[in-house]
């Protein structure tokens, strides 16, 4: 099973069922974007290329240099979301912690008790919390809609008359667009929204292992 990694604060989002889709910015860039569901010229009604075609449908639709670009996650995968953990000596046992969610965080921090392992390296075995991907799709950054700035986890505070927020966000929005531009920009630097590459949009749910 492949694992994904979120920033803290969407972490806790999509624990919180909050946010249900994110984007990833598609490496290689593509330089040329064909669609690969176009119907057979002269082929009875109904054929289409995608019978016969390998890899699936919707899958390699890309090109770059010639060649298909693919999803590291399909529609239909499970994926185990990581985090920062660790395995302390308990009175019996081992006990599994971590870090997200972990109250005593600062009062352990660089003593060799508090080490946390690198949620890079996080083994499934380790993982409490998994997704399923529902949905897989490629756009332009900027082409997202103000429903989905909601699904990737954007939410208004107009109650206090703040606007629009994300999770670690330390001002308020007018519009969800600029709320996410700004929580893009942060996760993938500055003047990531501005370049408005082409992503990989997943859709999403929380679900048990």
């Amino acid at each position: 099973m492949k694992g994904i990694c979120f920033k803290e604060p969407l972490f806790n989002a999509i624990i919180e069922e909050r946010k249900t889709q994110t984007r990833r910015i598609i490496k290689p860039q593509p330089d040329n974007i064909r669609s690969i569901s176009c119907e057979i010229a002269g082929a009875p009604p109904g054929y289409n290329i995608a019978d016969i075609w390998t890899p699936a449908l919707a899958y390699s639709f890309l090109m770059s240099k010639n060649r298909f670009l693919k999803p590291p996650y399909k529609a239909g995968e499970t994926v185990y979301l990581k985090e920062p953990y660790r395995y302390t000596q308990g009175i019996e046992a081992k006990i599994l912690e971590y870090k997200y969610g972990y109250l005593l965080n600062d009062w352990y921090k660089g003593s060799e008790f508090g080490k946390w392992k690198n949620k890079l390296f996080m083994p499934e075995s380790a993982a409490r919390y998994f997704i399923k991907i529902t949905g897989v799709r490629v756009e332009r950054l900027q082409d997202i809609s103000e429903d989905d700035c909601i699904k990737e986890g954007i939410f208004d505070d107009f109650k206090d008359d703040f606007g629009y927020w994300y999770k670690g966000s330390s001002i308020g929005f007018d519009y969800p667009r600029e709320a996410y531009a700004d929580l893009i920009d942060e996760i993938n630097g500055e003047g990531t929204w501005e370049s408005n590459p082409h992503v990989w949009v997943y859709d999403f749910e929380l679900v048990s292992e």
